[in-house]
């Protein structure tokens, strides 16, 4: 009798696998309107490639944090969030993302986010992941570029294997900045409207070059990789709404595949 009751409770528990499962994928496909997207298995908020691309998967675990940081916030009452907390969530999270892309490299944190890529011990490589340009917009960039570049002279890194990824360029717009280089008028919010995605890599590109003067080919060592889309504000989205669904899938991401360039790192 007890043996019964054991495979039948086993039989119990896989049944009710099974029907998860099969409830798991009847969301995926009502939330992907019927169409042979993704959802990935890093969040079913978000509709992503399969395999997940590695600017997907920065971007989903930058709004885990954000989000996570968002419901401390309201559970504990406070007036707003903690940078400092996002920060020291942010670092460990890249730092894995780093390692898992290049399985060949070690990462750790120098200072301030700067990670230096090391392979058998050796520093071959300095990357800096920045969610957006808030607190460097327009010249005051350069100033923590200098302080970079510094770390790898120091650590005897060539300056060709600095490389520093931007999120999103919401926040980090200097209006001025913006209107001078394209020569024309136009604000922060009508740059960033994806009918003027064109107009706003034509800026990434013109403001990229504006760095030669520090980096020795700024055009393969900066990348921005979104216009308006925002880890923080998609994370405000989801705390207020957790069945909305975000489709990276279809997005149209500004700069080259992080792929890319971990592939150029990995030839160092």
């Amino acid at each position: 009798m007890k043996n019964l009751e054991y495979h039948l409770d086993r039989i119990a528990t896989a049944l009710e696998s099974i029907s998860q499962n099969l409830n798991l994928s009847l969301q995926a496909d009502s939330s992907s309107g019927h169409e042979n997207n993704f959802l990935s298995t890093i969040d079913t908020n978000f509709i992503t490639h399969s395999p997940v691309l590695p600017e997907e998967e920065l971007f989903i675990n930058t709004t885990k944090i954000y989000l996570d940081e968002t419901k401390r916030k309201f559970d504990e009452g406070l007036q707003r969030k903690s940078a400092v907390k996002v920060s020291q969530n942010l670092i460990p999270m890249q730092i894995k993302f780093l390692e898992k892309h290049l399985p060949n490299m070690t990462a750790y944190e120098h200072s301030n986010a700067v990670f230096v890529l090391n392979q058998d011990q050796m520093p071959k490589a300095l990357i800096r992941i920045y969610t957006d340009l808030g607190f460097h917009r327009a010249d005051h960039w350069k100033k923590d570029m200098s302080n970079i570049t510094n770390i790898a002279t120091e650590l005897n890194i060539s300056h060709e294997n600095i490389f520093l990824i931007v999120i999103s360029n919401l926040n980090g717009l200097d209006n001025n900045s913006v209107c001078a280089l394209l020569d024309t008028k136009i604000s922060n919010k009508e740059i960033l409207d994806p009918v003027n995605i064109d107009k706003l890599k034509e800026y990434n590109n013109l403001y990229i070059q504006t760095f030669r003067d520090i980096l020795p080919n700024p055009k393969k060592q900066i990348y921005f990789l979104t216009g308006r889309l925002h880890p923080n504000v998609v994370a405000e989205d989801l705390f207020s709404n957790n069945n909305q669904i975000f489709n990276l899938k279809k997005y149209m991401w500004i700069s080259t595949p992080l792929r890319d360039i971990f592939n150029t790192v990995k030839r160092l």
